[in-house]
């Protein structure tokens, strides 16, 4: 019997290349952060790697799942859209076996949705895994990230039109001399999402950014004798009129006239024109 969504999506268009480079760029280092975080929690060497980011229908991508699978709709706020988590139970239930103080004997994983005594201890997993994907989007896009809802049949769980493009992004597991994926589900809208608020950072970094602004009041030629020969006191008399205008200058390039003064007790400009209004 169906079930009802746990997150509505609207229908939106297809993961281009540079959708997949940026996933691509964004989980790079995180697998070995990932791996490193896992081997405290099992207590015992474990590898992940990232093996790869493709784009799927999210139908073709949910009936690939084993059956029964380990499967987590997750909020990733701010971003309005849900992302999905699936785990493969061929590498879970051995991490969940080691977690138990086991794992030393090599024993085919169970065909079977897990137990309520290992829930919890896979609900833990997912929390590095997730503290893992904080991290990698930190600098970037601050994330919050939430387990709405665990799944051991993913086909029922309508969270998607099946025709929907995601990019699936994979991390090759392996504990021992045992192996499995974690595969990391993100609709394009997200993507996009996501895209959107990389480009408001880095806009913003660059509104902050700073300038050099620079007042010339007066130039001048000086001998080199008389420069060498300067004393506190001297005056260095110029061609310029006391009256004229100063030209304030933006990382090097001449931008506005101005007049000098004063402001709230400190020395001003204020500017008058543009170095191009005059010429127009």
């Amino acid at each position: 019997m169906g079930r009802e969504p746990t997150c509505g999506f609207p229908r939106s268009q297809s993961v281009t290349a540079s959708d997949l480079h940026l996933l691509q760029t964004q989980h790079e280092s995180m697998a070995s952060t990932l791996g490193t975080a896992l081997s405290e929690v099992l207590r015992s060497p474990f590898e992940a790697s990232l093996a790869g980011v493709e784009p799927f229908a999210y139908g073709k991508f949910v009936h690939g799942l084993a059956s029964p699978s380990y499967f987590n709709v997750l909020r990733a706020e701010p971003l309005s859209d849900c992302l999905m988590l699936d785990i493969e139970l061929a590498i879970l239930y051995p991490m969940l076996d080691r977690m138990l103080g086991g794992g030393h004997e090599h024993e085919p994983s169970p065909r079977r949705a897990l137990s309520d005594v290992e829930l919890p201890l896979a609900a833990r997993i997912v929390r590095v895994f997730l503290e893992s994907l904080r991290q990698a989007w930190q600098s970037a896009v601050p994330m919050r990230f939430e387990v709405l809802q665990v799944e051991s049949q993913p086909r029922r769980l309508r969270a998607l039109p099946s025709e929907e493009t995601v990019a699936i992004v994979g991390f090759a597991l392996t504990l021992g001399d045992q192996h499995g994926m974690m595969r990391l589900c993100v609709p394009c809208r997200a993507i996009r999402q996501i895209g959107d608020k990389l480009a408001d950072s880095r806009s913003e970094d660059d509104d902050h950014s700073l300038a050099e602004v620079v007042a010339t009041l007066a130039t001048s030629s000086i001998a080199a004798g008389d420069l060498r020969g300067l004393r506190v006191g001297d005056i260095i008399a110029t061609e310029t009129d006391v009256d004229s205008e100063a030209i304030v200058s933006i990382d090097g390039e001449p931008g506005f006239r101005a007049k000098p003064g004063a402001y709230d007790g400190r020395k001003a400009i204020v500017l008058s024109e543009g170095i191009g209004d005059s010429a127009s």
